[in-house]
């Protein structure tokens, strides 16, 4: 098999068939040369697949989003939504940091953007896809996940030579390639710099995932480490970090049809998914998501009416449930045109024809096998997601994971479970410590109780016996009256919630765990064989799901290649680019949308109530006309936020957008309405970038927060 695999690795790119479609791996954009020199970049295409040169070098993850060095003293820029948990972490009722913005004057002014907020710089990526699968072929199920999970643990321990770096191994295209991604790992990140919610997140969730779009989503951060350059956590003798390059700004900006590239690291795309497993996500679990999180917005708005507290506690909870329920919605509407999911259902078809003409019996047995598996992974589906949905309360995940990892530390640490080993013993601290900036006790008890009334009204052959009896539930009219007698006790007989308390059992034993009288530790307790039980069967579903797939797209990969289809890997947390230009759109007949908002856009919009609120400084300042230097000739006014046909997905956020000699022209924060579902099927008329404008963001810290330090650092002229 290894010999097969090796030849079919060894991929030309079509230059005839690409086109916008593609977050690509760095090293392949050699083979790319000559669409992107033609699209427009005037750099050579080495120093953007080359790590060690600029501007790869100046590339930042916060492992959930993207972000950039923009000077040599640490600074970096990224979303506004992305710093939202750094700018929450310090808010207060009293001192809301969300509502006001804020700017740090001087460095001693800037605020911890709390424990656990890491920044990540790629410095390696090693192709270690020779010994992987070289040894895990003929292994399956049980006996594959754990040949995986033993030579995952082992490239990591090897890497991890320093404290400072973090080190991951990733799968791309479904098993057939193995990347070790080795990256610098700065514990001390700061918040520098944060236009008002007013600004940073105007429109809301009303202009979220919208054309027109006027929002000025972003802010900064800065690194900082020990005076002799080790990454330690937060301390108040450390000194901002010095990065290897950093991207200077094009305060010119972009005009329509101008090149654009976006460096980031997009979260997950399911391009290479089965036609199944669409229908799977449209007719059940985006329902299912849309459904649970409507809810909870609901319960959560109504206690923050009651208790300002809770709107400042859960408001980046409420972001992130906001924009995810927005995104399961798109996903809805795009594939009620029953033409997309037809489309892929042929592609499908053609691609078994080939099988058959080529009788390749591997990929088709493959194939059929994906398809046994997942109609195995839709037994208990509703039971799994309500039973994770009162898991995510925020005491109860705190219980288990700290007994768990008692449990765990009983063990070598090649044995651990590798979320417990002792690399990640730091995090685990540090996610425990932060609950309270984000925890209401009264809140959390409501929102476990309405999922587990949901979960109440399954039926007996889908409810679980075991967790049915945690909670007293019988299946009958008198479950929600028990629910509530058992959640009483639940949060009335435990000190969780006491910050000093739950940090003490971080170092205790699993007979004190066992032994305890508080109620979410017992009730941990209690569940822990439930867990592992359920945890062990997704490993094994993991293990030869992934065997399949890697069938499948062995062949896939070949067939691509014969049919001039683009050949890329769905993204998965690595760093990618992905290059286009600046341009509008037309998703309806007679309605085109220009590439460029302006700043005459806002007042169009402006209600004076949230979320089109935006501060009275800077409707002034529109009014006035003050555009200084940062007008755009074609439209008459400052652009606010622009479109390219780059290819974008999740974790992209806070990605740079740069010009053809690689300078900062802007931040990719969100994609349009009609582009949702490209993380299934890439559409390439109507898939588009919304980006927020370099011109709009230097006009914001001039003229509206006056951040001259910052301006000042990273050689604006004004």
């Amino acid at each position: 098999m290894y010999k097969i695999i090796k030849y079919l690795l060894i991929f030309i790119i079509p230059i005839q068939a690409i086109a916008v479609e593609g977050m690509w791996q760095p090293r392949q954009l050699l083979d790319l040369a000559e669409d992107v020199k033609s699209k427009g970049l005037d750099i050579p295409v080495e120093n953007i697949s080359d790590l060690d040169k600029h501007p790869m070098t100046a590339m930042v993850s916060l492992g959930f989003c993207s972000a950039s060095f923009v000077s040599d003293t640490g600074l970096i820029i990224t979303n506004h939504h992305c710093a939202y948990g750094a700018i929450q972490y310090n808010s207060t009722s009293e001192n809301n940091l969300i509502d006001k913005g804020f700017y740090a004057s001087h460095l001693k002014d800037e605020l911890t953007g709390g424990p656990g907020l890491y920044i990540y710089v790629t410095e390696d990526i090693t192709d270690v896809s020779k010994q992987m699968v070289k040894e895990l072929d003929g292994l399956h199920g049980r006996d594959r996940y754990d040949k995986m999970d033993f030579l995952e643990k082992n490239l990591i321990d090897n890497c991890e030579s320093k404290d400072v770096y973090r080190c991951s191994v990733r799968v791309f295209h479904g098993g057939l390639k193995f990347y070790l991604i080795k990256q610098l790992q700065i514990k001390d990140v700061r918040l520098v710099y944060a236009p008002s919610d007013s600004i940073g997140k105007y429109g809301g969730d009303v202009d979220n995932w919208m054309w027109p779009r006027h929002t000025g989503d972003f802010s900064f951060l800065r690194a900082y480490v020990a005076k002799n350059g080790d990454s330690v956590e937060f301390s108040k003798d450390n000194v901002p970090y010095h990065s290897k390059s950093y991207l200077t700004v094009n305060q010119n900006g972009l005009q329509e049809n101008d090149f654009a590239m976006v460096l980031g690291y997009p979260g997950r795309t399911s391009r290479h998914k089965l036609a199944e497993e669409i229908d799977s996500s449209v007719l059940w679990r985006y329902p299912m998501i849309i459904k649970s999180f409507t809810k909870y917005i609901e319960l959560v708005e109504k206690e923050s009416k009651i208790r300002p507290e809770v709107t400042v506690k859960y408001a980046s909870r409420m972001a992130g449930i906001n924009n995810y329920m927005k995104n399961s919605e798109g996903m809805l509407d795009g594939f009620k045109n029953p033409q997309a999911l037809n489309n892929k259902k042929q592609a499908e078809k053609e691609f078994k024809q080939w099988l058959f003409k080529t009788d390749n019996k591997t990929a088709t047995a493959a194939l059929d096998q994906l398809e046994k598996l997942l109609t195995e992974k839709k037994q208990y589906r509703d039971r799994n997601f309500y039973i994770g949905q009162v898991k995510r309360s925020q005491l109860l995940s705190a219980a288990n994971r700290l007994y768990r990892l008692s449990k765990e530390k009983t063990k070598a640490d090649v044995e651990r479970n590798s979320r417990y080993q002792k690399r990640n013993w730091g995090r685990i601290k540090n996610s425990i410590e932060r609950i309270n900036k984000s925890f209401d006790n009264k809140m959390d008890r409501i929102l476990m109780e309405d999922q587990l009334n949901e979960y109440a009204q399954l039926s007996m052959t889908e409810r679980s016996a075991e967790f049915d009896k945690l909670f007293n539930i019988k299946g009958d009219d008198k479950d929600g009256t028990r629910i509530s007698v058992e959640l009483d006790k639940l949060y009335k007989n435990s000190e969780l919630a006491n910050k000093e308390i739950r940090m003490a059992w971080l170092d205790k034993t699993p007979e004190q765990f066992e032994s305890s009288i508080d109620s979410f530790i017992q009730l941990a307790v209690s569940m822990y064989t439930m867990n592992m039980e359920k945890e062990q069967k997704d490993e094994v579903m993991t293990a030869n799901l992934q065997e399949a797939q890697m069938n499948y797209m062995q062949a896939y990969l070949s067939y691509a290649k014969d049919q001039g289809l683009p050949v890329y890997a769905d993204a998965n947390s690595t760093l990618r680019v992905t290059y286009g230009n600046v341009m509008g759109y037309s998703a309806q007949d007679a309605i085109k949308y220009s590439p460029f908002t302006s700043l005459e856009g806002i007042l169009q919009k402006d209600t004076g109530q949230e979320p089109f609120d935006a501060p009275d400084k800077l409707l002034k300042a529109i009014k006035s006309k003050d555009y200084s230097r940062y007008k755009l000739a074609s439209i008459n006014s400052v652009p606010v936020n622009f479109l390219t046909d780059l290819d974008i997905t999740g974790g992209n956020s806070g990605s740079p957008t740069l010009d053809s000699q690689a300078r900062l022209v802007g931040l990719a924060f969100d994609g349009n309405y009609e582009s949702i579902n490209a993380d299934w099927i890439f559409n390439k008329k109507l898939t588009k970038t919304i980006h927020v404008d370099i011109r709009y963001i230097l006009w914001i810290m001039d003229k509206i927060d006056n951040a001259d330090r910052l301006l000042n650092e990273m050689g604006v002229e004004k």
